[in-house]
């Protein structure tokens, strides 16, 4: 949802100052003003878009998640954490995590995957350290869909 206002917010930014700028311009006493407005919303624009685009792959990070189909079709497996590394990006007051894991489903081979997670900071540093197997179920057609309830 925020991805759209941010993306929205910034394409009225861009019409604007694209109009603003060529109505000002034609007179020669306000030439100085086009310009120097039409900066100004062009760089709020771009800001806007920046937001947008993180807040846009947050949104998709959430998407991951299993559909109650796929959550009865899916297979059980355990994740063991290889590490995990806070970003300095926050969402709801609880910073996003990058973790790689190391999936073993109960049938195939275990494989190595990142997923990034919200987690509080006591979470995360219990990670961070490593040495956690984490109950976890991935889907039967894609093996990079994996849902960890301890995470959720």
């Amino acid at each position: 949802m925020a991805s759209i206002v941010f993306g929205t917010t910034a394409g009225i930014a861009v019409l604007v100052g694209v109009v603003l700028f060529f109505r000002l311009r034609r007179k020669p006493e306000t030439r100085v003003g086009a310009y120097v407005s039409a900066t100004f919303l062009f760089l709020g624009a771009g800001v806007l878009t920046m937001g947008s685009i993180s807040f846009g792959s947050l949104e998709s990070a959430a998407l991951r998640t299993l559909t109650a189909e796929e959550r009865a079709e899916a297979v059980s497996c355990d994740a063991a954490v290889l590490g995990a590394e806070e970003t300095s990006n926050k969402l709801n007051g609880r910073y996003i995590w990058v973790l790689r894991l190391r999936v073993t489903p109960q049938e195939g081979s275990p494989y190595d995957i990142e997923r990034t997670a919200r987690l509080t900071s006591s979470m995360g540093e219990r990670l961070e350290r490593g040495n956690v197997v984490l109950p976890c179920l991935v889907a039967r057609t894609d093996n990079t869909r994996i849902e960890i309830p301890a995470l959720a």
